[in-house]
């Protein structure tokens, strides 16, 4: 982001699946710290995405379904423990059309997440489940995380 931004914002949000798809941790590592130095001192990150604890405690490993205009779709998933990276190999058909797509993403769990923005100077004020307004569970599949800059 540009230099001039720095202390600009008084908020910065982070949306869904939008967070994870570099190759290596720290850049992801990166983001977060563009994200504090574009906030204003006492600035708020909204960041939502995936929780790797609740994506891990209901994992399917493949699964099917037909969208309402009669399209197969299809997906295998492997996660990889120790880099955190969830892979998926996707297909899809609708008569004589198909395609392929595989996408990687690493997953966080909150106490990972937060470590990373305290180290970019965020502390992580809230954990939620999602965009629900109760906490963050062990079983949340997504996660929605309010931090603010010191």
């Amino acid at each position: 982001m540009p230099s001039k931004w720095t202390g600009r914002f008084d908020a910065v949000l982070n949306l869904f699946t939008s967070f994870g798809f570099f190759a290596h941790p720290s850049d992801d590592a990166r983001v977060i710290r563009e994200f504090a130095r574009v906030l204003k001192p006492g600035g708020l990150l909204v960041w939502h995405g995936g929780s790797r604890d609740g994506v891990m405690a209901r994992f399917l490993p493949r699964d099917w379904w037909t969208s309402p205009d009669g399209t197969l779709f299809a997906q295998e998933r492997e996660f990889d423990t120790l880099s955190g990276v969830l892979t998926v190999h996707s297909t899809w058909r609708k008569g004589l059309r198909k395609g392929n797509r595989e996408h990687r993403l690493r997953l966080y769990t909150a106490t990972r997440l937060a470590e990373v923005c305290a180290d970019a100077g965020l502390v992580v004020e809230q954990a939620y489940d999602g965009f629900y307004d109760r906490p963050l569970r062990r079983t949340s599949s997504e996660m929605l995380l309010v931090a603010r800059k010191e």
